[in-house]
């Protein structure tokens, strides 16, 4: 039985199925409303005040607050607004599915344990140098943040590049959080660097799919579920 067909038969059962509900309703309450507050503000924003909304000194600099109180102007600001605001729930919508079901894992993977691999002796990563690889991605995430931004104005790479940063922080939390409930941390550095192609391969799949609003959300426990049997797999290939 392959890995796919395992993780398919062990997502659509109802245990899983129902906590597939949990990272969308969250992800959902969190950036759902805070993105329709933030945009009803930012439309109050643009139509008060009248000529005035940009604070530009109509007497001083006529020319560009006539610009800037244009009807098409106003437009492309709000869709500007609206497209980028979108893009980045999104993206951060995802992070926050990962944290909330990261939470899950360990019931996520014991489960799996005991169903398909009971033979497996797991180890585990103790609590210093587990939060020492949380500390070090986040990090270089914030790092690749900084580097991405400047780039956002440059068209056609803006979208790609911003998204590297989500992508490393995506594939670096969901191989922590598993791998740190299967073995223990020489073990873990030794499984990570030789198979790291694959888990990379996969994670970055899994990131594409993602980016389907909804679909993406629910499909967190799969990639968990995917991830866990993946790990397994290798973990047994490599003893000895």
């Amino acid at each position: 039985m392959n890995t796919l067909k395992k993780s398919l038969e062990d997502f659509f059962t109802l245990r899983f199925l129902l906590l597939s509900t949990l990272p969308f309703l969250v992800s959902f309450l969190v950036f759902g409303g805070f993105f329709l507050y933030s945009g009803s503000e930012f439309i109050h924003f643009l139509n008060s005040n009248g000529n005035n909304f940009t604070n530009i000194n109509p007497n001083i600099h006529p020319i560009i607050n006539y610009i800037f109180t244009l009807a098409l102007v106003k437009w492309v600001l709000i869709t500007f607004f609206y497209l980028f605001g979108t893009i980045l729930i999104v993206l951060f919508s995802v992070i926050i599915a990962i944290i909330v079901i990261g939470f899950f894992t360990p019931h996520i993977v014991k489960t799996l344990q005991k169903k398909h691999y009971p033979n497996f002796i797991r180890g585990e990563i103790d609590f210093g140098k587990s939060t020492w690889l949380y500390i070090k991605t986040i990090g270089i995430f914030i790092f690749l943040i900084f580097i991405a931004i400047p780039l956002l104005i440059v068209p056609g790479v803006n979208f790609f590049i911003f998204n590297i940063p989500f992508y490393y922080l995506f594939h670096n939390l969901l191989i922590i959080d598993i791998g740190s409930n299967i073995e223990n941390y020489k073990r873990y550095t030794l499984i990570t660097q030789k198979e790291k192609k694959s888990f990379i391969i996969t994670t970055l799949i899994f990131y594409i799919l993602s980016l389907i609003p909804i679909l993406g959300l629910f499909f967190q426990v799969f990639f968990v579920i995917y991830l866990t049997h993946l790990f397994f797999e290798k973990s047994i290939q490599n003893t000895g």
